[in-house]
């Protein structure tokens, strides 16, 4: 009697969830769970600090340039070490940095310090935006993105609301009416802009709104248009992207932008079970990242789980697949996500990593080491750079909890996991809704695929684990051999 694992719904109650009642460190794919790789870091060096932000980019001619800011510093990372390019900056613990590209330029900014730019393949250590303009001079602002050929800024040291672009494809032009710069102050009680969105039309969130960008020319340049008038994103840094996708937490959720339409792609689903979880007296070390490749925007949080965690870490992964529209969680200390470029590495450039290949956590034979890839990376809590490319944690899924003989208690007498892996089982029952179910003792996978377990009840479901490092690819659900037992 088979019963796939289905949709993880934290959010339903355990007895008959139609879907599963765990999924960790795994990510629903196409009618499967797969494992999700562990962290592992591979930087010689550290950033010392937390990072406060982080951008991975590539010039015209694809060569690669990984950037990281702390609240006294931007870095570069190149071939496997950090070095600082830029010193002496004033920006808090609560100040995030924001990276964005306009052609070959890197602009950096925190909204504390004047603007910051690197020309990718010229520069060898970032300078001041104001040092290149030529009308007008550039402001000091938080939040930027590109929203077709302006570099369109937000949140200025001295107003909050206000919106300002550049020149048309010229970042050295600011003043207001030249080549098409200028700029809007966002009316109402929005509140502050938080984070703006790439593209051909732009989003810029507002702590309680969202506001769409769209370039019209003439005198009027942009037209500005409310598309969510009492929602946004309390912080920037949960706002991720892919392409015209656009991910966000709200107060009251996760939602996915796509034209003008707001989805709920939490609702009934994580959201409580995220309420519950998250650490809230660090909600501001939340961040996002979108793994493009396998479809999956991913939201970086500090949990409960460790009670003495005073200081905010970072210790969980919330995972949506936005293809197959699901979700699963998983665990990564991190203090930043973000998707990264990765430059080329030859042997030479390995022993800056490690002094022997063996002791080396990434794979010889994955992708990294080609360059040019992008992956889902980070800053681990020990200061390193690191990437999600790790053999996987210890997975566990859990089916929902049914009856299998309606009207009658179940008596199971084993169960085989749909895994291509070794898996642990144990079994859970109870005979009411109200008890604390029964749980059997683990029960290791035979040579023909069977766990051997045996316990009754009305009501049941399987938990099932797969070891850590283990090389598997798909978990679908499992196969109960079970007969009915009587009606009480």
């Amino acid at each position: 009697m088979q019963l796939p694992f289905g949709e993880w719904l934290p959010d339903q109650p355990e007895h008959l969830n139609t879907g599963a009642n765990v999924a960790h460190n795994v990510y629903y794919a196409a009618k499967s769970y797969k494992p999700f790789p562990s962290l592992v870091s591979y930087s010689s060096n550290t950033t010392a600090k937390d990072a406060r932000g982080a951008g991975s980019f590539r010039d015209s001619s694809s060569n690669v340039f990984n950037f990281v800011g702390t609240n006294t510093d931007i870095f570069q990372l190149a071939s496997g070490s950090f070095t600082s390019k830029q010193s002496g900056l004033n920006g808090t613990n609560t100040d995030y940095m924001t990276f964005t590209q306009f052609g070959d330029h890197v602009i950096a900014s925190n909204g504390v310090d004047a603007p910051k730019y690197w020309l990718m393949g010229t520069s060898s250590s970032f300078a001041s935006l104001s040092s290149i303009a030529a009308d007008g001079t550039p402001p000091v602002f938080r939040v930027s993105g590109v929203i077709r050929d302006f570099l369109v800024t937000g949140n200025q040291a001295n107003n909050t609301n206000r919106v300002q672009w550049s020149g048309l494809n010229d970042i050295a032009t600011w003043t207001p009416g030249s080549k098409s710069a200028d700029l809007q102050d966002l009316p109402g009680s929005g509140g502050k802009i938080v984070h703006i969105t790439s593209g051909e039309v732009g989003y810029v969130f507002r702590q309680n709104q969202i506001v769409r960008m769209d370039f019209v020319g003439g005198r009027t340049i942009f037209r500005f248009s409310v598309i969510s008038p009492n929602r946004g994103a309390v912080y920037g840094k949960t706002v991720c992207q892919d392409d015209r996708r656009v991910f966000f937490l709200a107060d009251d959720g996760f939602f996915e932008i796509s034209g003008d339409t707001l989805s709920a792609i939490g609702a009934e689903k994580v959201n409580r079970f995220f309420e519950n979880d998250v650490n809230k007296a660090f909600m501001d070390r939340i961040c996002a990242a979108v793994d493009p490749f396998n479809t999956l925007a991913i939201w970086l949080y500090p949990s409960k789980d460790d009670p003495t965690n005073t200081t905010g870490i970072c210790d969980k992964l919330l995972i949506y697949n936005y293809v197959t529209k699901k979700w699963s969680t998983s665990v990564a200390n991190a203090s930043m996500i973000f998707s990264q470029f990765v430059g080329q590495y030859t042997v030479e450039l390995m022993d800056l990593i490690s002094q022997n290949l063996d002791d080396i956590n990434i794979s010889l034979d994955t992708n990294f080491w080609q360059g040019g890839q992008l992956f889902l990376g980070g800053i681990d809590n020990n200061f390193k750079s690191a990437i999600f490319s790790g053999t996987g944690n210890v997975a566990e899924i859990e089916t929902g909890e049914v009856e299998l003989f309606p009207g009658f208690i179940t008596n199971v007498t084993g169960i085989r996991p749909i895994v291509d892996a070794t898996a642990s089982v144990i079994l859970k029952t109870r005979n009411r809704v109200a008890d604390t179910p029964t749980l059997s003792a683990s029960s290791s996978m035979d040579s023909t695929g069977f766990n051997a377990v045996r316990q009754s009840g009305r009501y049941v479901r399987a938990n099932v684990t797969i070891p850590a490092n283990s090389a598997w690819n798909h978990a679908q659900g499992v196969d109960f051999t079970a007969t009915s037992g009587g009606a009480r």
